[in-house]
Order: structure tokens, then sequence, then C-alpha cells
């Protein structure tokens, strides 16, 4: 969305001048003044109403500030003017998308994905849609799209997303990895690997991707679980307990971490304590991994 067009439109501007003018809406646009952009963009717009980049910029400098209805009706006009401009059928249906108009945002990015291969943003937004659908094959055929595209850590991590839903693991693992190959620092990467790891029972391993993941970002709160999980499955019950009980103190309704710190503590012959837990591990909240 960052990058003009270089569709010229229907308009025989000064070339050289035009190229000045959107060169420094884009600046502003990338300083994240993005209001002042598109204070510029309508002031070039009142002397050169067909000119189909201005309309286009226009439209991504209102996206950017949260303007869903205003930017639609700039990128409706970049594509009555350039209507095979896979980049203007993008943005018009992220636009749409935001607006809740799902079915007409779904119309535009298939008929983007219909030109040239279509766009990056275009194929991971179908696949996005179609995952929570429940339509895995399209979601995946969609990530694969935007992975030929550009093969990036995010395209790699949806995929294994995909994978990871249905349980397919070491397709997931093969894709956080790659994910990951792309950008050593990509933390949920790391996470999803640890996880698939821990899923198909190599623990070690799992526990090395959680802290390598938990020293990229502290956020991801739940690695202390995911550890105590681990130990657990090593027998080395006192490290679980420790890990489990420094997951409680961020999530002490989870019904699954109570159930699994029972199950520690009974190893530890706490038998009390564990008693203590299998209790509040009834009816409390059980959150995602």
């Amino acid at each position: 969305m960052d990058t003009p067009s270089t569709t010229s439109g229907k308009s025989a501007i000064g070339p050289d001048t035009l190229a000045d003018q959107l060169a420094a809406g884009l600046r502003l646009e990338r300083e994240g003044r993005c209001a002042a952009a598109l204070d510029l963009y309508h002031h070039l717009l009142s002397d050169h109403p067909d000119e189909c980049r201005l309309h286009y910029r226009a439209g991504c400098a209102a996206l950017k500030m949260g303007e869903a209805a205003t930017a639609q009706s700039f990128f409706q006009t970049a594509v009555a003017q350039d209507p095979d401009n896979p980049r203007y059928l993008t943005n018009l249906g992220v636009a749409l998308d935001r607006l809740g108009r799902r079915e007409d945002a779904v119309r535009l990015y298939k008929r983007t994905a219909m030109l040239d291969g279509g766009t990056v943003v275009a194929h991971h937004n179908l696949g996005a849609i179609y995952a929570e659908q429940g339509r895995m094959d399209e979601a995946l055929r969609s990530f694969r799209a935007a992975i030929a595209l550009e093969p990036d850590a995010e395209g790699y991590h949806n995929l294994g997303l995909v994978h990871f839903r249905v349980d397919d693991f070491v397709a997931a693992l093969e894709n956080f990895r790659n994910a990951v190959a792309c950008d050593s620092g990509y933390a949920v990467g790391h996470y999803y690997v640890g996880l698939c790891l821990m899923k198909t029972g190599n623990y070690i391993a799992a526990m090395e991707a959680f802290h390598r993941a938990w020293g990229l970002d502290s956020r991801l709160a739940r690695v202390p679980y995911h550890l105590g999980c681990c130990l657990h499955k090593l027998q080395r019950h006192e490290e679980a307990r420790s890990r489990l009980e420094q997951a409680l103190d961020a999530f002490p309704e989870d019904g699954r971490l109570h159930y699994q710190l029972a199950l520690t503590c009974d190893a530890l012959g706490l038998h009390p304590e564990a008693r203590i837990h299998y209790g509040m591990a009834t009816g409390r909240n059980n959150p995602n991994e």
C-alpha cells in the first residue's frame, strides 16, 4: 500500500512535476503525517481530477488514518479510472472489509488474484477469511500464493497456523521454521516452533524454542506454562512446579494450568496441594495456546 502505482492514468500532466508531488505526499505518509498528505492530494486533485494515482494515494492516506469510508470513495474512483490495477482493487477490498462489507471485499480479492498473480495483501486477506470460515484447503492455497509472490516470515507463519489448526504439526513445524529462517527475530514464530515440537514429543528442543521466543518478546506470557508442561514430561517435576507457579501469576483463572500443576504436585507427593489445584481446575477458563 506504500508504493505509488506506476500507472500513468488518463491525464497528460507534466510527469516530472507529478512524480515530485507524489513523492512528497508519500514521504509525508511514511513520516506518519497522513493528514498533511491527504491535504496535498486534495489540492492536487482540484487541478487534476482524472489522475488515478492521486485518488489512490489519497485513499491510502485516509485508510492509514482509520477513515475507511473516505478511503473507499477514493479507491473506487481510482478503480473506475484503472479497473485492472491489482493494487487499487486490493486496497478497495481492504476498505470495504473494514467497513464490514466482507463479501464485497472477497470478490475484489478474488478479482485481484486473477490479474498477474494478484497481490500479497489480497492473497493474505483471502487466506485469513477462509481460515476464519473453516475453509482450510482454500486458506492453504491463498497463503501459498502469497508466499510465491513474497516468501516472508508472516506468510510462512500464516500457512503454519492453518496446518496447526488441523493438527498437522509436522507441516506446521516446517512452515514455522521457514518463518524464523526468514526473520530470526520473529518471536511468535519461535513460539509456535516450540508448540509444534512439544506436540510431537520433542520436549528439550521445544524448551529451547520457547526460551528463544521469550527472550525476544517478554509479552509471551504463556511460555512458563509450556515450559512447565515440557519439564513435567521430562520428569523434572520441581522445575516444572516452579514454572507453572510462575505462569499462575499471569493466568490465575486458567483451569488447564491448575490441572497441570495438580499433576505435578501429585508427582512430587504433594497430594493435599494437588487436591486444591484439581478443585480449582474445575469450571475454570482454559485460554488458547
